[in-house]
């Protein structure tokens, strides 16, 4: 038997009903999982993991170990909220993203350039232009419609047109 060495009483994971599944109670316990979760101690990473130099309880928790739960803390990349994987972006699986459009990283852009259409994105009336990609790479700018390529007076202002945590691209 691969018992984790421990000066624990044997009740604290086992029952004299059945010994085995043993159970344990992480409340009191801090620190870098992998000093137990070494693939000897305790299960460790499985084989595929997301590559990560982060802490095991950056992304899961201790009673609910899946889905496991990340929030950006850069204000580069906006939250998308729990609709995507980590591997949605993280193609490479591991930390580094491989940007579809690295043209435009680290903007919205750099994932959705190819989902950009200008026919909603007018930039002037008359004559009548459209944003490109790259001037709203970042998601911004296409609130105004101007009068005129002057860029001096706007005739439509709009607001909220998307958000990452919605999806609306």
């Amino acid at each position: 038997m691969d018992h984790p060495p421990s000066s624990n009483d044997c009740q604290l994971c086992h029952d004299t009903r059945a010994w085995e599944p043993a159970r344990f109670d992480h409340a009191n316990v801090s620190g870098d999982c992998g000093r137990c979760h070494d693939g000897s101690t305790a299960t460790g990473k499985p084989s595929g993991h997301f590559v990560t130099s982060a802490e095991c309880n950056v992304c899961h928790g201790t009673q609910s170990w899946i889905p496991a739960r990340y929030t950006h803390a850069s204000p580069s990349y906006a939250d998308h909220g729990s609709r995507l994987d980590c591997r949605d972006c993280h193609t490479g699986n591991s930390e580094v993203v491989t940007w579809r459009f690295p043209a435009y990283q680290p903007d919205c852009a750099g994932c959705h350039a190819g989902d950009f259409r200008p026919g909603p994105h007018k930039k002037t009336s008359s004559p009548e232009t459209f944003y490109t990609v790259a001037e709203l790479r970042d998601c911004t700018g296409a609130c105004h419609t101007y009068r005129d390529a002057t860029l001096q007076t706007i005739d439509r202002f709009r607001q909220g047109e998307h958000r990452a945590t919605r999806g609306d691209w």
